[in-house]
């Protein structure tokens, strides 16, 4: 089943994580691949300014814990975007697109689980061939991450080292910004479709990206 959702070749780790619920496991109903959670609005006084995605992995019912950061994060004023891991691509060339016409663009937050994290990698390399920065890349137990390319301001990494899973990231050519590993091995009340949905961690990064952004004074196009 998972070979003849996935057009590329996964390792045989992350197939697991299909094969080890089985046929009979209650599983969260997936949401369809790609979609959105919000629709663009007209962004209003005490919203925050960022385009912010959101990444869930495999088949999109493992990576719930994403919805759940989406939630609040709307309710600090950011307007979100959870996608499945397979429209990094789709995102890019979306991102790209606008920053042609934008004077003063706003700040670009990536945040993904499992393969939604390895996505946020891929979306990172492709807004790099743009010359176009990412202020804060999070990654919640990349499976095969790609190094971090040097477009990203700040990258932060929560993974487990004994999971059977997650993975350090690397920095790539050029990479002089903060990249931080956070190995959560001792944690043995989380796993990897587990971790995602930790509400501490979602704390951090609600923390990061109120540093990052900026309060939007008055209603703008959203």
């Amino acid at each position: 089943m998972l070979l003849g959702i996935l057009k590329s070749p996964l390792p045989a780790t992350v197939m697991a994580i299909g094969l080890a619920f089985g046929a009979n496991a209650s599983l969260p109903k997936p949401a369809a691949a790609g979609a959105t959670q919000t629709q663009p609005r007209m962004a209003k006084a005490g919203d925050r300014t960022g385009e912010v995605y959101l990444f869930r992995g495999i088949l999109n019912v493992f990576s719930q814990g994403m919805d759940r950061l989406g939630a609040r994060l709307r309710d600090q004023g950011f307007q979100v975007r959870v996608l499945n891991h397979s429209s990094w691509s789709t995102v890019a060339a979306e991102i790209a697109a606008r920053r042609k016409d934008v004077r003063k663009p706003e700040p670009v937050f990536l945040i993904g689980h499992s393969l939604g994290a390895d996505a946020v990698i891929l979306v990172a390399e492709r807004l790099k061939d743009h010359e176009i920065p990412v202020a804060l890349a999070v990654t919640f137990d990349p499976v095969h991450p790609r190094p971090a390319p040097a477009n990203i301001r700040r990258c932060v990494n929560f993974f487990q080292s004994d999971n059977g899973f997650g993975a350090a990231i690397k920095p790539g050519p050029g990479f002089r910004s903060a990249l931080v590993n956070m190995d959560l091995k001792d944690r043995r009340d989380l796993g990897h479709v587990s971790l995602d949905k930790a509400s501490f961690l979602h704390d951090k990064v609600i923390t990061e990206m109120m540093r990052l952004s900026r309060p939007i004074r008055r209603g703008s196009a959203g």
